[in-house]
């Protein structure tokens, strides 16, 4: 079981490099507007000029033994200032909505996981580049993962969705997080989200979530295999609701004592658009 969950893992990796596209026509449109347009799955990774949009997710960690500690409140802000040029406000991490519990808002208090109440924020920038029929971006983020003592890291890398077909689709959003303080306890480290998106229905959605993270200097003991899998339904031109399910570090480097099933979490997730 382990090795066929293994074997999907890379193959999802795999997909995201192959250079089969969809003949989506010579301008793939960066975001769906409205429901009854294309599937969502051939939208791209950021939004058109004058967007505003957020991503709201309400977390849960279910692990052993620690099941609602914490639950967390997380909203992603974004402003498209152009077609290709999109600012964002960030509360999840750098694995986006695979991101565990307790970034945000953490809701549930001290003595249920939360150290603080408002402990982290970050600040997206996304430019769009020309490459064909997939949306790529340049994506670049500081992400403040605490206040004091402030811990800032620089993340570089690229956002990006090949199309597979009118129905399935590949995101993936790789990154390097650079420390730039608190190196001391703050390693720098790698980030690479992927999904695995299919059309079921015109406004429904199913993604398969994995990838991988860990901190560089000690990659072979820290480094995280999440599985998960994801639904998003779109309610109407301006919202979609969806939840996902993960086991954050299913296939990675497990601590001592943990079990592979043990750590898990449930997002619900708000998208809205206007």
């Amino acid at each position: 079981m382990r090795t066929a969950i293994r074997l999907c893992w890379i193959s999802l990796l795999a997909a995201s490099a192959t250079p089969a596209l969809a003949d989506t026509g010579d301008d793939v449109p960066p975001v769906t507007t409205a429901p009854d347009g294309q599937y969502a799955v051939m939208r791209g990774v950021q939004g058109p000029a004058g967007m505003v949009s957020a991503r709201v997710l309400l977390d849960f960690n279910l692990s052993t033994d620690l099941a609602g500690k914490p639950i967390s409140l997380a909203p992603d802000l974004y402003y498209s200032a152009t077609d290709r040029l999109q600012i964002g406000l960030l509360h999840t991490g750098p694995m986006g909505w695979q991101s565990r519990p307790g970034v945000g808002l953490c809701l549930t208090g001290e003595s249920r996981g939360c150290p603080k109440l408002y402990d982290n924020v970050g600040f997206d920038l996304m430019y769009g580049i020309d490459f064909g029929r997939a949306h790529l971006s340049l994506h670049s983020s500081l992400f403040l993962s605490r206040f004091d003592p402030l811990t800032a890291a620089v993340a570089i890398g690229f956002a990006g969705k090949l199309h597979l077909s009118e129905r399935t689709a590949v995101f993936f959003d790789p990154k390097v997080a650079i420390a730039v303080s608190e190196r001391d306890t703050q390693d720098d480290a790698v980030y690479i989200p992927v999904e695995l998106e299919f059309q079921l229905a015109r406004a429904t959605t199913f993604k398969l979530l994995t990838g991988l993270s860990g901190g560089l200097s000690a990659f072979g003991d820290t480094y995280e295999i999440p599985v998960g899998v994801g639904i998003v339904q779109n309610l109407n031109t301006h919202f979609d609701l969806g939840a996902r399910f993960s086991f954050d570090n299913l296939l990675g480097a497990q601590p001592a004592g943990v079990g592979r099933g043990d750590t898990r979490s449930l997002a619900v997730l708000l998208n809205i658009r206007s």
